[in-house]
């Protein structure tokens, strides 16, 4: 067994390096994709393009769905590198590293060097929490503020001996949860809060309350938070309402969102978003480790709190409304805790090459069904993307196969199977650019550009793709859509045309002009349409179709 010495100083950093080239590697590879991606790119695109950092805005509309700090990040990665995919990104590809390195820190501080290190190890090669920390979107922010919140509470705690420790840690924790709430809303208190409450009624642990410095938390939360919300308000009387209610009590409360899953979504979504340490999440949660009972009345318990924080979470979530796959990412920093914390008690192996095993059969599953997953994508493409499938499968084998050779030294397996499951995962991400031209508006920013000039006007029919105003460095005019842009739209209609024939009559009158269609409704409805009037295709491909004005 290798288990009774940690790992040195250097051993990790040299670890710690590893895992790093591998997460930074091909940071600005893939081009950004539809929506989300695009989204999260423009609106900080047009802070810096505009000036205005305070008021959000996609495509020229104020958006207020979400609050400003991922804007502001981003936008000042676009400001020092310029509007290329790996400035979009490095915000949050640089966060996510940072968030696992403090679990590092945190699992050594609170279980020991081991725990701290196996909990780095999970974390980084997560399936959900690789993907979305490799993405250009809010979820992986939010995520990483509260697990620090969450740390500095759980180091302040346990070291209730030493007020200054414990006012320090509680103010960085009050800091960090203003950070969250600037990232996403209101989820920066209320997911913490929840499994304050939770914990509490459990443990009966009233003390923690008189540690919380609530006052100067509170002031400390304040001074972060209300500024922005401030001067937003200020500059649009329309944000309260929309962003506090709408987005905020409407979207957890109703349907109007349109994202309705059933109640028991999040539960194998947890699962599988640990993926490979699948059977380790189960385990973690199924045996944490304490007693049922809260019979050590009055302690603070960090192992409690860890998972009452997970399945606080999932409750909240699987109650609400509005459910989406990335919403349940908060819990990977604590969920990669406790399996960090049992790895280092006890490294069953046996659980951890089934998870392995189980990640390799659904890998060479997609490899083999690829081609079927989507009825408009190219399929030479789906086939590409089939060959880095396979690499990926091969670096999953390779994983297990040094994992079996060093079975009897867990520490050496563990290692050589995480960082083998990260490169696989980084394997099937870099793949996924042989969907680019589906799936990004990069392709086809590029050929209007080549065809036209930067005073053209580009109209999206019908549709909007997020990433084209990016790729293009300017705003396009939308055809009778309005999605998310609706309240947008309605304050300052000036980038939108509503129907039909406003539409042709401006085609008609141009010089020169670009319209962008939806494949999947341009045969049918606009392709007779079109053929009226002055036009030739400039670009398709089994998603989208742009005609330029002869």
């Amino acid at each position: 067994m290798d288990q009774s010495q940690p790992l040195s100083c250097k051993s990790l950093g040299v670890l710690i390096a590893v895992v790093a080239v591998i997460w930074f590697a091909l940071l600005g590879y893939r081009d950004l994709v539809d929506p989300d991606e695009g989204r999260y790119a423009e609106i900080p695109r047009e802070m810096v393009a505009s000036g205005d950092w305070i008021t959000p805005r996609l495509n020229g509309f104020k958006y207020f769905e979400k609050p400003v700090l991922h804007y502001w990040v981003t936008a000042i990665s676009l400001s020092l590198f310029g509007d290329t995919n790996g400035a979009a990104r490095l915000g949050v590809v640089l966060l996510a590293f940072l968030g696992a390195l403090w679990i590092l820190y945190l699992g050594r501080r609170l279980f020991g060097p081991d725990a701290g290190m196996y909990a780095f190890l999970v974390l980084c090669s997560s399936l959900m929490y690789v993907l979305l920390g490799h993405l250009n979107i809010l979820d992986l922010d939010v995520s990483v503020y509260l697990s620090l919140g969450i740390g500095a509470l759980l180091l302040a705690q346990t070291q209730r001996d030493r007020p200054p420790t414990v006012r320090n840690w509680m103010l960085v924790g009050w800091a960090a949860l203003a950070l969250a709430t600037l990232s996403k809303g209101l989820i920066g208190l209320v997911l913490p809060g929840v499994a304050l409450v939770l914990y509490t009624l459990w443990q009966r642990d009233w003390a923690l309350w008189k540690h919380l410095h609530l006052g100067k938390g509170l002031v400390l939360f304040l001074l972060i938070t209300v500024p922005w919300f401030v001067l937003v308000s200020r500059a649009n009387p329309e944000f309260a309402q929309f962003f506090f209610i709408h987005e905020h009590l409407e979207r957890y409360t109703t349907t109007t969102h349109e994202r309705v899953e059933p109640w028991w979504f999040f539960v194998p979504l947890l699962f599988i978003g640990a993926m490979p340490w699948l059977w380790n999440s189960v385990s973690a949660l199924v045996r944490p480790g304490f007693a049922p009972a809260a019979t050590d009345q009055g302690g603070f318990d960090p192992v409690r709190f860890l998972w009452v924080y997970v399945v606080g979470i999932l409750l909240f979530f699987s109650v609400g409304q509005s459910k989406l796959p990335p919403y349940i990412l908060p819990v990977y920093p604590a969920l990669a805790l406790l399996i960090g914390r049992q790895l280092a008690s006890r490294p069953a192996l046996p659980g951890v090459f089934g998870g392995y095993v189980l990640t390799l059969l659904a890998v060479g599953y997609g490899a083999f069904a690829v081609t079927g997953f989507h009825d408009y994508e190219s399929p030479t493409a789906l086939l590409a993307y089939r060959t880095w499938i396979l690499v990926a499968m091969g670096v999953l084998v390779a994983g297990l196969g040094l994992g079996v050779v060093y079975r009897l030294r867990p520490r050496r397996a563990i290692i050589a199977l995480a960082v083998s499951g990260l490169l696989a995962l980084q394997l099937l991400g870099w793949g996924f650019q042989t969907q680019s031209r589906h799936r990004s508006s990069h392709e086809l920013a590029e050929v209007i550009k080549s065809q036209v000039g930067d005073d053209v006007p580009v109209y999206n029919v019908d549709t909007f793709y997020h990433s084209l105003p990016f790729y293009l460095g300017r705003d396009v005019i939308l055809v009778g859509f309005k999605g998310e842009l609706a309240m947008g739209i309605e304050q300052e209609p000036r980038n939108w045309v509503s129907n039909w024939p406003e539409f042709a009559r401006r085609w008609q009158e141009a010089e020169q002009a670009v319209a962008v269609f939806d494949m999947k409704i341009y045969p049918d409805v606009y392709q007779a349409r079109m053929a009226q009037l002055p036009m030739r295709v400039i670009y398709q491909d089994p998603l989208k179709i742009a005609v330029v004005r002869q």
